[in-house]
């Protein structure tokens, strides 16, 4: 068995026929959002920005986590008392068929993810994985993380709809959509440019958008 952060994203596509394209519908609706901010998050973005201008350089990956990217996630707030939370270093794990049809144990702990419930994490929806600085030479690899977290959970879930993430490498954030067997990987919006980071805002928020749509069908169920 190995770990979450092992997986290279070329081996996840040769051991489970993941096959990465260009372009998907389903990439480009979430990319298009407008959704605007209102005064107190672009005040909040505003102080963000600034202090990620001057120490993102000097940041290692706790500090990267705890003065940026929790923030920016706390702004968006993916909480919705009694129906789905957020949650940090919680495991996911299940067994899934190779093409070859040997059976694979695939077991991690994730960064960050939004799934139903409080304390027990159930139907996982949206993924944030990898904060690593830039200027942290690493052999892990962001994506291949990342995906395989989100093939054990597509695996897992019991409505089959597509899987929302991103990874994070120092003021770059990357968005990841995985639907069926193909993902797609977003170009890099740089917080460090006022106008990325806002439309990085927009792009959360267009999730919680989805996740309070897909979180509502599930509770009528």
């Amino acid at each position: 068995m190995k770990p979450f952060e092992k997986w290279q994203y070329e081996e996840v596509e040769l051991t489970f026929g993941v096959e990465r394209v260009d372009q998907l519908a389903t990439l480009d609706n979430w990319l298009a959002a407008d959704e605007p901010a209102d005064s107190y998050e672009t005040e909040t973005v505003k102080r963000l920005h600034q202090q990620l201008v001057r120490k993102v350089d000097a940041w290692n990956e706790d500090e990267l986590k705890l003065f940026f990217i929790g923030q920016l996630l706390s702004l968006v707030n993916f909480t919705k008392p009694k129906v789905y939370s957020s949650f940090s270093q919680r495991t996911i794990a299940t067994t899934i068929k190779s093409v070859d049809q040997e059976d694979v144990v695939l077991r991690g702990r994730v960064e960050f993810f939004v799934a139903m419930g409080e304390q027990i994490p159930r139907q996982p929806f949206f993924f944030v994985n990898e904060y690593k600085p830039l200027n942290k030479t690493t052999p892990s690899d962001p994506l291949g993380q990342l995906l395989i977290a989100m093939l054990a959970t597509m695996d897992l879930n019991v409505q089959k709809r597509p899987l929302y993430g991103s990874f994070v490498r120092g003021s770059f954030w990357y968005f990841v959509v995985l639907e069926n067997k193909q993902y797609v990987v977003s170009k890099g919006y740089d917080a460090t440019l006022v106008d990325d980071f806002f439309k990085i805002l927009s792009i959360l928020k267009r999730c919680k958008t989805y996740i309070e749509t897909w979180s509502t069908s599930a509770t009528e169920r």
